[in-house]
């Protein structure tokens, strides 16, 4: 897994050796098989929800976080068979060693900062990035046609009206074609 730092945005250190759990089975197994975490060590659940205690064998300190890393909720002292729900907007948590909120002085509000990432290729995160396809840019002309109605086009100057002169002509819909044909041919047997 890989080891980050966090401290908070004023300087002061969480935990100097915090392991990613981005895949299902580390968030799973998260500190289970451990029989106690030391005091600079803690585990950050990506993503993360409500926690359970089951099967420790010690408590922790749970850090709520939102996807900021701005600290949503603090429980401390969470003993072993316990469960702990999580606020709503809970990106993140981070479990620590009991005792560590008060030792750092940490509080409902503060952001926390990644301070520094391990430089061992072996410890990168768990969740696989798909591979970007970079698709070279070729430029195209935009092709594109203003067609203008052949009766309605302005001959004249600015101020003078459009097609002086021009009836307009009328369509109508095909199903009322039918009944202007049946009407105009009555009009002309009529006269």
């Amino acid at each position: 897994m890989k080891t980050v730092e966090l401290r908070t945005v004023d300087g002061r250190c969480i935990a100097r050796h915090v392991e990613m759990a981005c895949s299902f089975r580390s968030r799973c197994l998260g500190l289970l098989r451990r029989t106690r975490i030391p005091d600079q060590q803690g585990l950050l659940l990506i993503p993360g929800g409500s926690i359970h205690t089951l099967g420790m064998r010690f408590s922790i300190d749970v850090v709520f976080l939102n996807r900021q890393m701005r600290v949503l909720q603090l429980v401390e002292y969470v003993p072993p068979w316990r469960v702990v729900m999580a606020p709503s907007g809970t990106a993140r948590v981070l479990e620590l060693a009991a005792g560590r909120i008060a030792t750092t002085r940490l509080t409902t509000g503060t952001y926390l900062i990644v301070h520094s990432a391990s430089a061992d290729p072996s410890e990168r995160p768990t969740i696989r990035q798909p591979a970007l396809r970079v698709v070279p840019c070729k430029r195209t002309s935009l092709r594109f046609s203003l067609r203008l109605p052949i009766d309605r086009r302005c001959t004249g100057s600015v101020k003078a009206p459009c097609n002086v002169g021009v009836k307009p002509v009328r369509t109508l819909p095909p199903y009322l074609r039918a009944l202007d044909f049946r009407a105009r041919t009555r009009r002309n047997v009529e006269t």
